[in-house]
């Protein structure tokens, strides 16, 4: 754990050792099924509860797949002796200045901001709520005790806003979530897959222009690319540069997808590519090293640092050479099973074992274990 100067002032409160009954609650902006943060913020919950707390999770913008798992933020109540409460921040919200007026001491989960600049021009709320978010970092930063990021990338934004006693926590999969699959109907291959939101900084775009180089060498290459249609307009614009490329029908979008769905796509995809240009953790790429599919990935952001040295790295978007690259991937069967020793190794840092010792030895450092 990273310690500035003033820690020991951050941690020594009596607040920890009033705790009425030992509640640790947790905050979100949102709480939707599948998405990243909800699924960190209930595994957490599962520990804490396992470790003697009180604990629920309230949010501000309620998905109505999650009621009963999750409780409205207007309905939370503080109680007297409760201390400290769990934060996951990543993007601006009505959520600080809420735990702001609660007189409790917070441990920050940052999850990341992606820039406003990738939305400037196309969705000047999401931009707005992105410089928000930024600015908040700095508003909870005199009532936050510890403050954890999902990435030592990230972490780097938290050292700048100024934030002394920082750690990374990253997030935690659970294995048993990938042993059930759907059906999916037969797709000529080789398959690659992408798995993220429809967003510019996920440039799907330039998968397109991929596959478009792979099919000169693979006339039957398909791409799949799943997860929320979730940028103004940005879904269509794919579509149009893929039929403009004239890979029109080797391009499948399907939407957000069920848990087994996407198990599925993962264990039918014969690689998995990603362009991003900004993650800040990239949980998709664990999928795939948890399930066996070789990953093939742009090196910005936290990609290397998630990656690990497993899987395969490029760092210069050069289409026609990386398609020669998946070819020779396809043809070489040793290699693949290489990759796959490799990335498997990797994904053992990210399971439960390993990341819920983490997060138990976190509490113990500001007195809550």
């Amino acid at each position: 754990m990273r310690c500035g100067p003033n820690c020991a002032a951050a941690t020594e409160r009596p607040a920890t050792h009033t705790m009425s009954g030992r509640v640790l609650h947790q905050f979100l902006t949102g709480a939707t099924s599948g998405d990243a943060i909800t699924d960190q913020a209930l595994l957490m919950q599962r520990w804490l509860r396992e470790a003697g707390f009180t604990s629920e999770i309230y949010a501000w913008h309620l998905h109505p797949s999650m009621e009963g798992a999750v409780r409205p933020l207007p309905t939370y109540h503080h109680t007297r002796g409760e201390a400290w409460a769990i934060y996951h921040h990543s993007i601006g919200s009505d959520v600080p200045d809420f735990l702001l007026r609660q007189a409790m001491r917070l441990i920050l989960v940052y999850h990341n901001i992606t820039p406003a600049d990738y939305f400037t021009g196309s969705d000047p709320l999401r931009a707005h709520l992105a410089r928000q978010g930024i600015e908040q970092l700095a508003v909870l930063r005199p009532i936050t005790g510890l403050a954890l990021a999902v990435s030592a990338y990230n972490e780097a934004d938290l050292i700048a806003a100024g934030y002394e006693q920082t750690a990374v926590l990253p997030i935690c999969l659970q294995a048993e979530r990938y042993e059930s699959a759907e059906p999916l109907p037969p797709v000529p291959g080789p398959r690659l897959l992408f798995i993220g939101r429809l967003a510019p900084n996920k440039r799907q775009e330039d998968l397109v222009k991929l596959l478009a180089c792979l099919r000169r060498i693979r006339p039957t290459a398909h791409l799949t690319l799943l997860g929320d249609r979730w940028e103004i307009g940005y879904d269509r614009w794919v579509e149009g540069l893929a039929a403009e490329m004239s890979v029109g029908d080797g391009l499948t979008l399907t939407g957000k997808v069920s848990q087994a769905a996407m198990v599925a796509h993962l264990r039918a995809a014969d690689l998995f590519v990603s362009m991003s240009e900004h993650e800040g953790f990239g949980v998709p790429l664990i999928e795939s090293m948890v399930l066996g599919l070789p990953v093939l990935a742009y090196g910005a952001a936290a990609v290397p640092e998630t990656m690990g040295g497993a899987g395969l790295l490029f760092h210069d978007k050069d289409y026609e050479a990386l398609a020669e690259l998946i070819d020779l991937l396809l043809d070489d069967p040793a290699l693949r099973q290489r990759i796959i020793a490799g990335q498997r190794a990797r994904a053992r840092a990210f399971l439960e074992p390993a990341v819920r010792g983490q997060f138990i030895e976190r509490l113990g450092e500001v007195g809550l274990c």
